[in-house]
């Protein structure tokens, strides 16, 4: 019985070892975990700690970097992209807001005044409107103001030294005669004393000789301060009225704004009021029409129009209006406006005075909504024995390859009789040929496609304001501007309207980085 107890106890003990081993190994394994999700816990939260700091320095760089380009267009030493830049950034009642009004409150309290619109308007170069809004960058910056002021300071410098070095000389010459009076005096009194009265009679008319030339010293002295007050009051009547004429030159200039902008409203619609230029004839067979215009109206084979139904006119552009299912650059489609012509036509060959065939280029509805006898021709430049001049801007790629075609659409425009005054060469940047006053229409193409994250951004944003400035330039000659998409489809030129950003971006990337390429030869009169 005992040996049998003995067994048992042999039999329990390694059962116990194993399940000690067992525990200890449950309890290690358990700390060595906790204390591996413990680090990668801190790890975790370590990064979040250092993005939010680097996207704290981040802001703080760039209110630095925004800040730096307020302080160079103020001073008037900014870069060209600067105030492009700036702008674009700000909005009404931010820190550039606040930053710009504290340094006009701060110059005003350096020249005494009691806030920023007490400052003299010399000094007002660019302030924070009523919203909180920065108004427009300044023609006359910081730097030139306190120049023209340093010039004005310095020219009166001059002017007083002049009256102080006269007053001077007249001082020391009225010492000095004194001075002479006082010696004659004192020898008059000892000759007096010693010579005959005769001789003191010589002296007397020696003496009132020198107080005659003394009374005349005094009256030229009066005469010469006279004369300076009035050269004094004459320049300030100068700079009066120079202030004057600067006040009026101002106002003359906002009227010529104001001017632009009433004549730029007007312009909106172009072609609100066109007029047909002729009509279908007959359409003797499919794809061509007869139209009534011919050599008297120096039609020539490659002019295109747009065909619209003979009720257009009182109908109304709206009625050729229809919404379109059009897809973007990703894919998504939307709905559209689009201006839908019956037709558009080339003419192929001029058979009378007033008798022309042309084939049909396009019907957007060819079975209910073909182009049919009696319908009107339209062209938006071409008139009944001459045409509108025009000028391009832009990309013009006609059939979304990717590439710009600006060369073949003036050639084609020429072909048709459409005179191109001028266009904006990409790569040089700069006009090729001139606006002048003959040119009625400038046509915008595509502008490049800019995003934050596009390693072009700043070439194309110089490009940009290229383009920009070209189509200001003829705005400022009172040229209308006009969008491609208005223009070329009501003349019945045949041009791609849609166009998705990889497409644009390749056909404008031969003209990244080519500023002062090789440049185009100067266009000939009549192209």
């Amino acid at each position: 019985m005992a040996k049998k107890a003995a067994s048992g106890k042999e039999t329990s003990l390694p059962l116990v070892f194993a399940l000690v081993f067992f525990v200890l190994s449950t309890i290690t394994f358990g700390v060595l975990w906790y204390m591996q999700y413990a680090d990668q816990e801190a790890k975790i939260a370590s990064a979040a700690d250092a993005k939010k700091d680097a996207a704290a320095a981040r802001q703080l760089a760039k209110e630095a970097d925004l800040n730096a380009k307020l302080y160079r267009i103020y001073l008037g030493v900014d870069d060209p992209e600067d105030r492009t830049l700036l702008l674009g950034e700000h909005k009404a009642g931010d820190k550039l807001s606040t930053e710009l009004k504290l340094i006009n409150d701060r110059l005003a309290t350096k020249l005494g005044k009691a806030d920023a619109s007490a400052l003299p308007a010399e000094l007002q170069v660019w302030t924070v409107d009523e919203s909180g809004k920065l108004g427009e960058a300044p023609t006359k910056t910081f730097v030139e103001a306190v120049t023209e002021a340093m010039k004005e300071r310095d020219a009166a410098k001059v002017e007083e030294k002049k009256s102080s070095d006269l007053y001077k000389a007249s001082v020391s010459d009225y010492k000095k005669a004194q001075d002479e009076l006082e010696a004659a005096r004192k020898i008059f009194a000892e000759v007096a004393a010693s010579l005959p009265k005769d001789y003191k009679a010589k002296l007397d008319a020696q003496v009132k000789l020198f107080e005659d030339r003394k009374q005349k010293f005094i009256a030229d002295e009066a005469a010469g301060r006279k004369e300076l007050d009035g050269v004094m009051d004459a320049k300030g009547q100068l700079e009066r009225e120079t202030k004057r004429q600067k006040e009026l030159m101002s106002q003359l200039q906002e009227q010529i704004g104001v001017l632009i902008k009433e004549r730029a409203k007007t312009q909106v619609n172009q072609f609100a009021f066109e007029e047909p230029q002729g009509k279908i004839l007959r359409r003797p067979e499919s794809g061509i029409v007869e139209i009534n215009l011919g050599s008297a109206d120096l039609v020539r084979p490659g002019l295109t129009f747009t065909v619209l139904p003979n009720d257009y006119q009182e109908k109304g552009r709206q009625s050729r209006v229809r919404i379109m299912r059009v897809p973007d650059e990703r894919g998504v489609y939307k709905n559209v406006e689009r201006f839908v012509e019956k037709a558009t036509i080339e003419v192929i060959e001029v058979v009378g005075p007033h008798l022309a065939r042309a084939r049909v280029t396009q019907e957007f509805d060819p079975i209910r909504d073909g182009a049919a006898p009696g319908d009107l021709l339209y062209n938006s430049v071409w008139r009944k024995g001459t045409a509108d001049h025009i000028a391009l801007v832009g990309i013009f790629d006609v059939n979304g390859d990717g590439s710009d075609d600006i060369e073949a659409v003036i050639r084609d425009l020429n072909r048709m009789g459409v005179p191109v005054d001028a266009y904006f060469d990409m790569r040089t940047r700069k006009w090729v040929g001139q606006i002048n006053e003959q040119t009625r229409y400038v046509i915008e193409g595509w502008y490049p496609a800019n995003s934050a994250n596009d390693p072009n951004r700043d070439d194309k944003t110089k490009l940009i304001a290229a383009m920009t400035a070209a189509v200001q330039s003829g705005r400022d000659k009172g040229v209308a501007i006009v969008k491609f998409q208005d223009f070329f489809p009501r003349m019945g030129y045949r041009m791609k309207l849609d166009m998705n950003v990889d497409k644009l971006n390749q056909a404008v990337a031969p003209y990244l980085n080519r500023v002062n390429a090789v440049e185009n030869p100067p266009m000939k009169d009549g192209n």
